[in-house]
């Protein structure tokens, strides 16, 4: 498992994400791995996911042709983008969609979350998506994350410090996360300060 956290806190919205991969009870700390990352950027969009490594592949591979849909601006959109992906992924990646028969529909194996110049947003297995005004977390340590971002959160200046502390808590006490963190800052687009008008003079 890991630990991935969004937060948006003053025009700046950051992602942040654990370096530790676990195979079983085998821990595959950031030194002895190559590709240790858990967060991937398509267009203007960073993305962390949870759960099998393999899930990261699969997204910058389908991803990689130009030609398929990516809109992150909102939980609509970002809907849209996953359910046109749904087929492509059980067609070309032999995605397993349905591997409990009880399930309402047919599920994307992605959950995660992601920040953009848009804010911060959660993904889940059905395509839907979720929109926050100060942070989320998710995966094993997301507990810990989510505790410390509501007690850091009020006290920090940036939202990059408030991501940090989460990703601290969780290294701090779930088995399944663990130091460096890897952390991207995005410029929100509600931040930005319109231009003044200029006026005719008479």
């Amino acid at each position: 498992m890991s630990t991935i956290v969004v937060t948006q806190k003053n025009g700046v919205a950051c992602i942040g994400a654990d370096t530790l991969s676990c195979l079983g009870s085998l821990r595959q700390k950031a030194q002895h791995v190559v590709n240790k990352t858990k967060i991937t950027k398509i267009a203007d969009t960073h993305i962390g996911l949870t759960g099998t490594s393999a899930s990261l592949v699969v997204m910058n591979s389908y991803f990689s042709n130009p030609d398929r849909p990516r809109d992150f601006s909102s939980c609509e959109a970002i809907f849209e983008t996953f359910r046109h992906s749904h087929a492509w992924l059980k067609a070309e990646y032999f995605m397993a969609a349905m591997p409990d028969k009880g399930e309402e529909y047919e599920t994307t194996q992605f959950y995660g979350l992601l920040a953009n110049p848009h804010g911060i947003f959660a993904i889940y297995s059905y395509r839907s998506a979720q929109q926050f005004h100060k942070f989320w977390a998710a995966g094993s340590g997301r507990d810990y994350a989510l505790g410390a971002m509501q007690a850091a959160y009020d006290k920090c200046k940036t939202a990059e410090e408030v991501a940090r502390a989460g990703l601290e808590a969780a290294a701090e006490f779930d088995s399944a996360s663990s130091a460096p963190f890897e952390i991207h800052n995005v410029p929100l687009l509600s931040a930005e300060k319109p231009k003044p008008k200029r006026t005719r003079k008479k």
